[in-house]
């Protein structure tokens, strides 16, 4: 790719920095504003003087100061070089609109922070359409009958077998029962047991899901220690692959009503399909943040990428496997979909990005930080709850 001229990016950014769509804030690397421009004031109708020189944590709302969100949204652009963001903001008059924006962090020739640039629009009208969309995807039911025979089926012949082949391992683990150079191969036969157990008990929990009989227990928990669990458990695998494996997580505790042991699959579910398709040098992030009724994780790697036909995809069961070409490489695609099942059932959603072959992927679920029955979650669209 030619690289753009720095006449043609001053350009750029002035055409930006004067357009009334898009809001561009700027911030120097201690987080305060430097910089308002015009779009900014046609968005909220704050002007200049009422936000050069406060803090960039000013312009969000006090539940997102409360949750630490300004400060992370700085710390993930430092960390990635960018971060995308989508939550409500404040107006001068007090109400509130839907930003989907995107922060980079700016850097001197030699590498030092030196600020960041916040460029957003008002997205409000997407948001009430992504609602309308989330209350349609609830509603959806009535799965392929035939495929559902056929993935029971199959848990059923193959947890039978894998019950004893376990006990077997256990066995031949115990002190002198093999001679040393066995136990290598004793590790990779262990291995390669467990990602049969996982397959089948995914695939006993897809089955489930698909005749209404896969369930959830919520209760309250800290998000950060979830994922936190999740990236020590994957991290032998990402360090034996040569993968950066890292979190970026807010300060301020993230706490939610969630099914903790199904929330662990999932996150582990990403991550594990995020490392599967990154090769050697490569970089796989985990980052959270919250709005006031939604939290969003989001896995992204620098892996393989994923084809544009085959993203619509994705998340069906068989998708890969009926995809052979595609860069994201062969399999079942079992555990995206019980990805896909377990934040239905929180009532969520998950979806993907990636632009092609080779250009890595990225991974994102929204769920409500409630399980409905504590608070109401009606919301009109440019009135959220406060």
């Amino acid at each position: 790719m030619p690289a753009i001229r720095e006449d043609d990016a001053q350009g750029f950014l002035r055409l930006l920095h004067e357009a009334e769509g898009h809001g561009v804030i700027f911030a120097d690397a201690e987080g305060f504003i430097t910089g308002w421009s015009p779009g900014a004031t046609h968005i909220t109708a704050l002007q200049p003087d009422d936000v050069i020189g406060r803090p960039f944590s000013s312009v969000f709302t006090p539940e997102d100061r409360d949750g630490g969100m300004p400060q992370h949204e700085l710390n993930a652009a430092r960390a990635m070089g960018c971060s995308q963001d989508e939550r409500w903001h404040p107006r001068r008059d007090g109400s509130r609109f839907w930003a989907s924006g995107l922060t980079y962090a700016r850097h001197d020739d030699e590498g030092r922070l030196v600020g960041f640039i916040k460029i957003f629009r008002d997205a409000t009208h997407l948001r009430t359409r992504m609602k309308y969309l989330e209350n349609v995807l609830e509603e959806r039911n009535g799965e392929q009958a035939e495929r559902n025979t056929f993935i029971a089926a199959v848990a059923h012949e193959l947890r039978g077998p894998l019950a004893p082949i376990r006990n077997v391992l256990e066995i031949l683990q115990a002190p002198g029962e093999l001679a040393p150079r066995h136990e290598g191969l004793l590790k990779i036969l262990d291995r390669q047991v467990d990602f049969l157990t996982r397959l089948v008990e995914d695939l006993v929990d897809l089955t489930r899901a698909r005749v209404g009989k896969l369930s959830v227990q919520y209760q309250r928990v800290v998000l950060q220690s979830l994922i936190q669990e999740v990236v020590a458990d994957a991290r032998p695998k990402a360090e034996a692959a040569g993968v950066s494996l890292s979190a970026v997580l807010p300060e301020q505790p993230l706490e939610a009503e969630v099914d903790a042991g199904r929330m662990q699959q999932v996150f582990g579910n990403l991550v594990a399909n995020a490392l599967k398709f990154t090769p050697a040098g490569g970089r796989v992030w985990v980052t959270a943040s919250a709005d006031q009724t939604h939290f969003v994780v989001t896995v992204k790697d620098t892996g393989r990428g994923i084809a544009k036909n085959l993203l619509p995809t994705i998340f069906d069961v068989f998708t890969q496997a009926d995809g052979a070409s595609s860069a994201r490489g062969a399999g079942l695609g079992i555990g995206l979909s019980v990805v896909k099942e377990i934040v239905n059932l929180h009532r969520g959603t998950v979806e993907v990005r990636s632009e092609g072959e080779g250009k890595g992927a990225e991974f994102s679920l929204r769920i409500p930080l409630t399980d409905g029955t504590t608070s109401a979650r009606a919301e009109v669209a440019g009135e959220p709850p406060r």
